[in-house]
C-alpha cells in the first residue's frame, strides 16, 4: 500500500512529501526549457572563434561561482551532513554531467556550425528525453503509460518537422552532441536519485563545481590553460552571458527535477528546440517555414500529452499563486 503522505504522480516524486508542490516543480521545468532554448541560440555564437575547451571551462567555473550563494542559502535548511557516499555521487555528477558532456557538446556544436548543420546537431540533443525516460524506468522504477508512448511519437515527429532539410542531416559534430546527450541522460537519472536526499542547490553546485575542477585538470593535462587565460574582453563577455544562462538553467532544472520524474521533465525540455528556432528566425534571419511552425505546434501538443491536463493545471495554479499579491 502506498504512503498517503507521498505523491506517486509523474509530476511528483516517489518518496517526496505531497507538500513539495509538484505543480511548482513543473513550472520550473517549463522555465528551464525556455532558458535552454535561449542558451542554445546564444551558444551558437558564443563558441565561434574561440577554443571550445577553454570557453567551456571558463564558463562553467563562472557558473559555479554564481551558484555559491544559492547553495549556501539552500544548504542552511538541510538537516543533515554530507557523507562519503554523497560526496562520491556529487563528484560523479560533476564528471558525467558538468565536465565531459560539455566538452563533447561544444566541440560538436562548433564542428556542426562550421559544416552548416547546427540545427540538426541540436536535434540530437532534443532526443535526450528518450534516453532519460528509458533510464528512469530501468533505474528509478518510473512508470511508462500509453500517454508517454504517444507523447514520444509526437515529440519526435514535431522535431523532425522543425529541421531544415536544406542543412546536412549528419555532420561529424552530430556524433559529439549525441554522445553528450547520452551522458546528460545518465547524469539526470543519477541526480534524480540524489535529489531524494540532498537539496537541489547542493546538487547543482556539485555538478558545476566538480565539473569545473575536472575541466581545469583537463586543460592542464592538454596544455590549454594559456588559451583560457588569454581570452579577449569580447570572449569573456560571451562567457559571462552564457554563464548567467547556465546558472539560471541549473537553479530551475534541479529544483524542478526534485519534484518531477525524469521522463516527463526531460520531455518538457524539448520545448527548447522551437524556442531556438524562433530566436534564429527573429534575430538571425533564419527562415521559419510552415512545416517548422507545424512542428512547433506538434511539440507543444506532445508535451501536453506527456504531462496531462491535471499536471498542467497544477503548474498554472502554482505560477498564479506566486504572482498573486499577498495581503
Amino acid at each position: 500500500m502506498s504512503d498517503p503522505e507521498t505523491s506517486r504522480d509523474p509530476v511528483g516524486a516517489p518518496g517526496i512529501p505531497a507538500g513539495a508542490r509538484p505543480g511548482l516543480g513543473l513550472a520550473l521545468v517549463f522555465a528551464t526549457a525556455l532558458i535552454s532554448g535561449v542558451s542554445t541560440f546564444v551558444n551558437f555564437y558564443a563558441v565561434q572563434g574561440t577554443s571550445s575547451d577553454a570557453f567551456v571551462t571558463a564558463r562553467n567555473l563562472v557558473t559555479a561561482l554564481l551558484l555559491l550563494p544559492v547553495a549556501w542559502i539552500g544548504h542552511r535548511a538541510f538537516r543533515g551532513r554530507l557523507g562519503r557516499g554523497d560526496w562520491g555521487r556529487l563528484a560523479l555528477i560533476g564528471l558525467v554531467g558538468g565536465a565531459i558532456p560539455f566538452l563533447l557538446f561544444f566541440h560538436g556544436l562548433a564542428l556542426a556550425t562550421a559544416a552548416g548543420g547546427a540545427a540538426t546537431a541540436s536535434f540530437a540533443y532534443r532526443g535526450l528525453f528518450l534516453a532519460a525516460t528509458i533510464l528512469g524506468i530501468v533505474f528509478l522504477h518510473e512508470r511508462l503509460h500509453w500517454r508517454g508512448t504517444l507523447a514520444a511519437a509526437l515529440l519526435l515527429g514535431g522535431n523532425v518537422l522543425l529541421l531544415s532539410f536544406y542543412e546536412p542531416v549528419w555532420t561529424p559534430g552530430t556524433a559529439y552532441v549525441l554522445a553528450a546527450t547520452l551522458l546528460w541522460a545518465g547524469e539526470y537519472t543519477l541526480s534524480r536519485r540524489t535529489l531524494r536526499r540532498l537539496p537541489s542547490s547542493t546538487v547543482g553546485l556539485g555538478r558545476m563545481g566538480f565539473g569545473a575542477a575536472f575541466l581545469g585538470a583537463y586543460l592542464a593535462i592538454t596544455g590549454q590553460v594559456g588559451q583560457a587565460t588569454t581570452m579577449s574582453v569580447s570572449e569573456w563577455e560571451w562567457v559571462g552571458i552564457s554563464a548567467l544562462l547556465l546558472a539560471a538553467f541549473v537553479v530551475a532544472w534541479y529544483a524542478g527535477l526534485k519534484r518531477v520524474e525524469v521522463g516527463p521533465a526531460t520531455s518538457v525540455l524539448v520545448l527548447g528546440f522551437p524556442v531556438t528556432f524562433v530566436l534564429g528566425s527573429a534575430f538571425a534571419g533564419t527562415p521559419f517555414t510552415l512545416a517548422q511552425a507545424a512542428g512547433a505546434a506538434v511539440v507543444t501538443v506532445g508535451v501536453g500529452v506527456a504531462l496531462g491536463g491535471a499536471a498542467l493545471r497544477r503548474a498554472w495554479g502554482s505560477v498564479a499563486a506566486l504572482a498573486r499579491p499577498t495581503a
